[in-house]
């Protein structure tokens, strides 16, 4: 009768979301440090006086020119992690669209049968089984809208955060 299969529960659904909007976060919040490293790598490198001698100045110039490059390196990883997160939570969006759209049909179902039920008590069952399948649509959409606003405020951040870096690649 009832085709249960993998449909998670609310907690389930909740927690996926959650870790995600968490996992979002954390990595905007290294990539953050990490921009501000390359942002302090590059103002060092400007700052330098180079008064030394001619090898001591290329020595220096060439290390702080790595440590950029390293720091640059490490951004870029982060920054690809971060994108797969927020592709899988794209995707997870999806998947809570279709359980949405799912569920609505399930309520226009059972609308319809109510309607075609002469036997009072059987439709108010009915209208029970429809506040539930309501409840739900709006649990779903509620949860879809969290995690594409999360999605949405890390992909702006990622950009500021890659910007940051990018103004001052060599």
């Amino acid at each position: 009768m009832r085709k249960r299969g993998d449909t998670p529960s609310r907690s389930e659904i909740t927690e996926k979301v959650e870790t995600a909007k968490t996992d979002m976060s954390e990595k905007i919040g290294e990539l953050d440090i990490i921009a501000t490293d390359k942002e302090t790598v590059t103002e060092t490198l400007e700052n330098l006086d180079f008064e030394g001698t001619a090898e001591g100045t290329d020595d220096i110039e060439s290390a702080v020119e790595q440590a950029e490059y390293v720091t640059i390196e490490i951004f870029d990883e982060q920054d690809e992690n971060l994108e797969e997160i927020q592709s899988d939570t794209e995707e997870y969006e999806g998947e809570l669209e279709e359980r949405s759209d799912a569920s609505e049909s399930d309520r226009e179902r059972i609308t319809d049968a109510a309607s075609k039920i002469e036997t009072t008590d059987t439709v108010n069952e009915l209208e029970k089984a429809r506040e539930a399948v309501s409840n739900d649509i709006e649990f779903l959409n509620e949860q879809d809208e969290t995690a594409k606003e999360a999605r949405e405020e890390n992909e702006r951040l990622q950009q500021e955060h890659r910007a940051r870096v990018q103004g001052g690649r060599r």
